[in-house]
């Protein structure tokens, strides 16, 4: 029996499916015949071509990804303080950021606009209970892309950032990183070794050298909020720092901060080397 594929999660089902078959180096037919053998699924040859080619995409225009610069901003603080959310009602699948400071908000909700290719930027709410600013935006794909990252390998995302290592860097960077003056040190934290290697990797194609310690912490913390505590998910943390003039100054030219505190935290610590 011939069906259609309707749901977003099939339609990106068959989309990957699509894009791994032609991987394989198979013709546009082929891969028809093969979705049709193994699901009943009746696809276009010539949908297939305009996937293939970046014409169209299996959710629409509104739900393509534009690969650039603004992207990998987005990746790279979503790796440090992102979330996600789903409204299974409305079939809106969220790309979320929750931060206290909202230049950082601005700037990630313009660069998702960027991202995914809309003419005004999102805009930060103030959420009364988190107290902090959240900015999402809705995408399938882009959504199911940071998934798969979660729950897989952050390293999938390698492709979207390492043509733009110096963006993918603020990123982090504005979402896990801090300047110590007193210690002429720049750090990130995560508790993922594997997020804090992707971006060693990264900022070593900007020729700044930098280390990895890890850090054992205290089985539970306690919430600033309300007092109570809570089992962490991790018992350790991964510090990648920087250190050295060289290193240091390459990072402000390079990379810098879009957080203004930590910028001027950062133009203090340059001013120790002029």
């Amino acid at each position: 029996m011939v069906r259609k594929c309707k749901s977003p999660e099939e339609r990106l089902r068959f989309y990957d499916e699509v894009m791994w078959l032609r991987g394989l180096g198979l013709g546009y037919k082929r891969i028809a015949r093969i979705i049709w053998e193994k699901y009943g699924v009746r696809l276009n040859p010539g949908m297939i071509y305009k996937w293939i080619s970046g014409v169209h995409y299996p959710l629409g225009r509104c739900n393509r990804i534009v690969e650039g610069p603004g992207l990998a901003y987005v990746v790279g603080a979503w790796l440090g303080d992102g979330r996600l959310a789903r409204d299974r009602r409305k079939y809106e699948y969220y790309v979320k950021l929750e931060v206290s400071d909202y230049d950082f908000a601005e700037e990630w909700g313009r660069r998702l606009a960027e991202a995914l290719g809309r003419s005004k930027p999102y805009v930060p709410r103030w959420d009364d209970n988190d107290q902090r600013w959240v900015i999402k935006g809705s995408s399938v794909l882009l959504y199911d892309l940071l998934k798969r990252a979660r729950e897989d390998d952050p390293w999938i995302l390698k492709p979207y950032l390492e043509e733009y290592p110096a963006e993918a860097c603020r990123g982090f960077f504005d979402a896990e990183g801090s300047v110590n003056i007193d210690r002429y040190q720049i750090a990130a934290y995560n508790t993922d070794p594997r997020i804090i290697g992707l971006f060693e990797e990264l900022l070593g194609k900007l020729g700044i050298d930098c280390r990895m310690h890890e850090f054992h912490r205290d089985e539970f913390m306690k919430c600033p909020k309300t007092g109570k505590l809570y089992h962490r998910n991790s018992g350790f943390i991964m510090c990648l720092a920087i250190y050295g003039e060289d290193n240091i100054l390459r990072f402000a030219k390079e990379v810098g901060f879009a957080i203004a505190r930590k910028r001027a935290a950062l133009m203090e610590l340059v001013r120790r080397y002029c």
